[in-house]
C-alpha cells in the first residue's frame, strides 16, 4: 500500500508505483462506471472529476470511503496526467507517497490534489489542474500560484 500509513518494508520501486496506480486508476473508472459515470481515458473527460467529487463530497461520506475515493480518484487524475504528457510515476520516499514527475524534475501529488477538493471544494478544480500540467498554460479565469520551498528565500537574500 501506497501513503503515509503505508507499512514499514521494502520501499516501491517507481515501476511498481506506476503499475499500481494505473491498476487503481483503471479500478476507478469501472467502478464509477457501474454507478453512471462516464470516466474514460480521453482527456476531454477529465471534468466528469469534478462533478463526480462534488456529488460524492455533498453525501458527506464516512473517512473510510473517503479515503477510498480520494486514493482511486488521484490515481484516475495522475494517471491522465501521466498518458497525456511527458510526467511518470514515482515514489516519493520523504512524502511516502505515489507522485508524478517530468524530466525537468517537477513533481506533484495528485492524490493531495482530489484532497483538497474533496474538503475545501470548487476553488481546487481539477480539470484546470490537468490542463495547466498537461498543456502548462493557465486556463482562463484561474490562477496558479508558484510555491517556492523555503530555502529559496534564504537563498535569495544571501545575493
Amino acid at each position: 500500500m501506497l501513503g503515509k500509513n503505508r507499512q514499514q518494508g521494502p520501499v516501491p520501486t517507481d515501476a511498481e508505483t506506476a503499475e499500481f496506480m494505473r491498476h487503481l486508476a483503471e479500478t476507478f473508472v469501472e467502478a464509477t462506471r457501474e454507478d453512471g459515470y462516464a470516466f474514460d481515458w480521453d482527456p476531454a473527460y477529465i471534468y466528469h472529476l469534478d462533478n463526480y467529487l462534488s456529488e460524492f463530497a455533498a453525501q458527506n461520506p464516512p473517512p473510510d470511503i473517503t479515503h477510498s475515493v480520494i486514493m482511486s480518484a488521484g490515481a484516475y487524475l495522475g494517471e491522465m496526467i501521466v498518458r497525456n504528457s511527458s510526467f511518470v510515476w514515482v515514489y516519493h520516499e520523504a512524502e511516502n507517497a505515489a507522485a508524478i514527475s517530468n524530466p525537468e524534475g517537477i513533481i506533484g501529488f495528485p492524490h493531495n490534489k482530489v484532497a483538497k477538493r474533496v474538503h475545501q471544494g470548487n476553488e481546487h478544480e481539477l480539470e484546470a489542474f490537468f490542463k495547466y500540467v498537461v498543456t502548462g498554460e493557465v486556463p482562463h479565469g484561474t490562477t496558479v500560484r508558484t510555491m517556492k520551498p523555503s530555502w529559496w528565500q534564504r537563498l535569495r537574500s544571501r545575493a
